[in-house]
């Protein structure tokens, strides 16, 4: 349970606005180089009243990457739980995707950045949520793949190639741009479902007939590499 979920809706509310002051501070100057003091000033507050809330900017920091991971976490779920075929429910994790990082934008710059000052709990804690995270889209993926909707490609590479064109979005998009994130997703789901190359290109075929033969490849050199090797006895497992 995050910690504003425990208190009353007033104080609730101040440590809000500290957790968001603190993530624009942080994205803007980096965590080691913000202050309590700069931080106080941006939520409104003297230095006296911020240390009712927080202990440390290491407090401060941890309280950043639990709303993140809440947030993260809250959403898919619900995508999830809505049971929808394979191929909706990526679309919509997807657009979540995109709509998370260009509404938060300040809060997905720390998280992506400023792990390494994170407690060591909370450090683990977020290396948890996203092996957690991850690991939900690529079973979205397996069940498209038993269904026979989606193609017969390494899961783990297609969840990280999603996400990688996702995740980027903190660093570039910019409100005032000239596509809305809803836009953007739009593009990143056409990319992702027909690729980039007109329809009846020449060099389509041969350009997928290559793609498969080094997926292929890779899939062989992965099976390679986890049978054991005849003649040398394979070394004991670590505890």
């Amino acid at each position: 349970m995050s910690r504003d979920a425990t208190l009353p809706p007033t104080r609730a509310a101040v440590l809000d606005e500290i957790v968001r002051a603190a993530a624009a501070a942080f994205g803007e100057v980096g965590y080691r180089a913000a202050t309590l003091d700069t931080i106080a000033e941006r939520a409104g507050l003297s230095k006296v009243t911020l240390y009712r809330y927080v202990s440390s900017k290491e407090d401060l920091l941890s309280l950043v990457f639990e709303r993140i991971i809440a947030s993260f976490r809250q959403g898919l779920r619900q995508i999830v739980e809505e049971h929808r075929p394979a191929d909706e429910t990526l679309r919509r994790v997807i657009r979540y995707q995109v709509g998370l990082l260009a509404g938060h934008q300040s809060f997905l710059r720390v998280f992506f950045s400023e792990e390494s000052g994170l407690p060591a709990p909370m450090a683990a804690r977020a290396a948890r949520a996203k092996r957690e995270y991850d690991g939900t889209i690529e079973r979205v993926v397996r069940d498209g793949i038993a269904a026979g909707v989606f193609r017969e490609l390494p899961p783990t590479m297609v969840v990280f190639g999603i996400l990688g064109m996702c995740n980027w979005l903190h660093t570039w998009y910019r409100a005032d741009g000239p596509l809305t994130h809803e836009q953007i997703a739009d593009v990143f789901v056409s990319v992702l479902e027909r690729g980039y190359l007109a329809e009846g290109g020449g060099s389509r075929d041969d350009a997928l007939a290559r793609i498969e033969r080094r997926l292929a490849g890779i899939e062989a050199a992965l099976g390679a590499r986890a049978a054991p090797k005849r003649g040398r006895p394979r070394p004991p497992s670590r505890a």
